[in-house]
């Protein structure tokens, strides 16, 4: 052994975006320095055999809220036993609160607790004082910010004024802006006359959040990035509706991203009124017309991003539906059931799921090609995914302080067996072998269209 290279994955399934083939992978520090057959292992410190298996550019998620049950520590822990290397957080900044003191907060936060490398999207939920703090954020390393056109009664919901002058500034600067697209003052409205009438608010939690108001928020989301000439990212997109909005903003070129999650390509709402509070989310768990919808968006490339919206909180299913709040653990599960559900079922390939948890997201947020991707010099962001493990869903192997997941019970095929972290192994049989602190912060670069 004269130590070439510190790690080499003999044997596996290499899938990038484009292909899957067999060969090996070598790294060295934190790198990838070679990728091709026959590589051989006593040229190596350390060696991993992945023999009918595939090997995975690591996931990132972009969509992740450390401000519930999972702190910044918390998601990278939970996120990197299903195969997460990368995380982007969003930093809220809520009312009364100064933008930039909340993106140096997190920053130091996850430099102190993340298992994994992280970046972060500013969170405006008060932009009318907030605005004028965003080309400091962009000195900060941070390029999307993120505005919710519903939650009015919170106290969170941006106006289309306030809309209009963030994207300004925003498009100015080179960043982005991401918006949960509902129309906020009718839901309100519809719920205020659902308890007025006294009806079980579970029972009609999607007739006071119809598929039209988050496909109109979309549209006028839309409308207003294309007059302020500002690159749009529309999160968690969970309708029909709205899906069909978004393919015509593409097909005429608009500068538009598009996310789902994966409990509105598994779930549907039956599942909410089989368990009342903990799947509790915004936008709701929609119809199964919704979800099938959702996955030809994914083959028609209208979607560009899987990420998690991984919010825990500490719910059970005997709660008061109405109090309860919105979120539901997802970082943990999301390869798992996007696996089984798309590349099981046939609904997609495999390249394509990587596209849509890796590669994408690396390439919109600008940490492609250090991030995302198998070649040399990436960094050994790596998972080792066997397709053949069978394995069942449970709370009590889950690793978020989230009581429950939506999944308890749901029978899998592939599972990540290992995970490494710029050449650390950072999982390895069912065990965390890394360190919190060990995560590093990633300035973002939103990608440009042509």
């Amino acid at each position: 052994m004269n130590g070439k290279y510190d790690l080499l994955i003999k044997g596996g399934w290499v899938v990038t975006g484009k292909e899957i083939v067999k060969c090996d992978v070598a790294l060295k520090g934190e790198k990838i320095v070679e990728i091709k057959k026959g590589l051989k292992s006593k040229e190596a410190k350390k060696v991993i055999e992945a023999s009918h298996q595939y090997v995975l550019p690591g996931i990132i998620d972009v969509h992740v809220h450390p401000v519930y049950e999972d702190d910044m520590g918390g998601v990278s822990y939970t996120a990197a036993f299903g195969g997460t290397t990368t995380l982007i957080h969003f930093a809220y900044a809520k009312p009364g609160m100064k933008l930039v003191e909340t993106i140096e907060k997190y920053k130091e936060d996850g430099l102190k607790l993340s298992y994994l490398d992280f970046g972060l999207h500013g969170t405006l939920f008060d932009p009318a004082s907030q605005i004028k703090e965003i080309p400091k954020a962009f000195e900060l390393g941070v390029s999307s910010f993120k505005m919710f056109m519903t939650y009015a009664k919170l106290g969170w919901m941006t106006d289309d004024y306030h809309l209009a002058e963030a994207m300004d500034l925003i498009s100015r600067c080179g960043g982005m802006a991401m918006v949960h697209a509902e129309s906020g003052l009718v839901t309100d409205y519809l719920e205020d006359r659902s308890l007025r009438r006294g009806e079980d608010q579970k029972r009609v939690f999607l007739k006071t959040r119809p598929d039209i108001l988050e496909a109109e928020g979309i549209f006028r989301a839309l409308s207003i990035a294309r007059v302020m000439r500002c690159p749009l990212y529309i999160v968690h997109l969970s309708t029909a509706l709205g899906a069909e909005v978004l393919r015509r903003a593409k097909k005429e070129g608009q500068k538009v991203y598009v996310e789902t999650c994966p409990q509105y390509l598994t779930l549907t709402d039956k599942v909410l009124q089989q368990w009342g509070a903990p799947a509790k989310i915004g936008p709701p768990l929609r119809t199964e017309k919704d979800r099938l919808a959702l996955w030809k968006a994914i083959h028609e490339g209208i979607i560009d991003v899987i990420a998690s919206d991984h919010a825990p909180k500490t719910k059970k299913r005997e709660d008061p539906f109405f109090e309860a709040p919105y979120g539901s653990p997802q970082a943990e599960t999301m390869l798992t059931v996007t696996y089984d559900e798309g590349v099981n079922r046939g609904r997609i390939k495999l390249t394509r799921l990587v596209q849509l948890l890796s590669e994408m997201p690396a390439k919109i947020f600008g940490l492609y090609p250090k991030k995302g991707v198998i070649q040399k010099g990436a960094d050994g962001d790596l998972v080792i995914f066997d397709p053949t493990r069978l394995h069942q869903i449970r709370h009590q192997t889950q690793h978020s302080k989230a009581p429950y997941t939506l999944y308890e019970g749901r029978r899998c095929r592939g599972k990540p067996v290992l995970v490494i972290q710029r050449g650390r192994i950072l999982i390895e049989n069912g065990e965390m072998k890394g360190e919190p602190g060990q995560g590093e912060f990633l300035k973002t670069k939103i990608m440009r269209f042509n």
